[in-house]
């Protein structure tokens, strides 16, 4: 019988789980092993390093019945090589089931309204709900987010209309404060030039040289020496 020599090569961003006979013997960190094949040894390697999981197009009614389609992205790291090992058959497809079992039971609990006004609280809730259910299989979760939130057409017609409006509300709220102030304004200004008859003259000459400052304009002032007259 022939024994052969077997090398195995972990790299930094690996750990190594070593068996022998079928049996777990220990974790092995980066580096070079080699044994022997009369050994029956077997060195299953686990990737470390953080990668992400994507839900894609989750379908749930919501608390108020409106069907919507849910999209989110969760990335998360191997930091029990053991527990990712054994504890599950894969923990890739586990921590996706429970990502999407805790997606529907927070979009049943949430209104349109809800969902589409605070993604980041829909965010946050799911990072805290299946955080501890990862933990479980060695799995630690360090963010998920909501990428995409799709509603049915004519919910999503509602919805723009409902905002054109409030944006031609906001419009014409605005217009009005500004003919408001204008009209303020203009009030001040007739009532300063009733108290002051002065102020009327000197307006009225301020104009007189602005139009007399252009060129070729003539200006002919009927009563110009009484109105100088009356001003000295």
């Amino acid at each position: 019988m022939e024994f052969r020599r077997e090398v195995v090569q972990i790299w930094e961003y690996e750990r190594g789980l070593l068996y022998e006979k079928g049996r777990f013997q220990r974790v092995l960190e980066p580096g070079r092993y080699e044994f022997w094949s009369w050994q029956h040894r077997h060195i299953h390697k686990v990737d470390m390093r953080e990668t992400s999981q994507t839900v894609q197009g989750q379908e749930a009614l919501t608390s108020d019945k409106i069907g919507v389609r849910v999209t989110l992205i969760a990335q998360y790291r191997v930091v029990d090589p053991v527990a990712a090992t054994h504890k599950v058959e894969s923990y890739a497809n586990q921590l996706y089931q429970d990502l999407q079992l805790t997606l529907r039971e927070q979009i049943t609990g949430r209104s349109v309204e809800e969902l589409l006004s605070d993604r980041e609280a829909l965010s946050t809730q799911l990072q805290k709900d299946v955080t501890p259910r990862a933990q479980v299989y060695g799995v630690a979760v360090s963010r998920v987010g909501v990428k995409d939130v799709m509603l049915p057409g004519a919910v999503r017609r509602v919805f723009l209309q409902e905002v054109e409006a409030d944006r031609r509300g906001r419009a014409e709220l605005i217009a009005a404060r500004h003919e408001t102030a204008a009209a303020r304004a203009k009030a001040n200004t007739a009532k300063l030039l009733h108290d002051h008859p002065n102020a009327m003259r000197l307006q009225e000459l301020e104009t007189l040289a602005s139009l007399a400052s252009k060129s070729g304009n003539v200006l002919v002032i009927p009563g110009l020496d009484l109105l100088l007259a009356k001003n000295s």
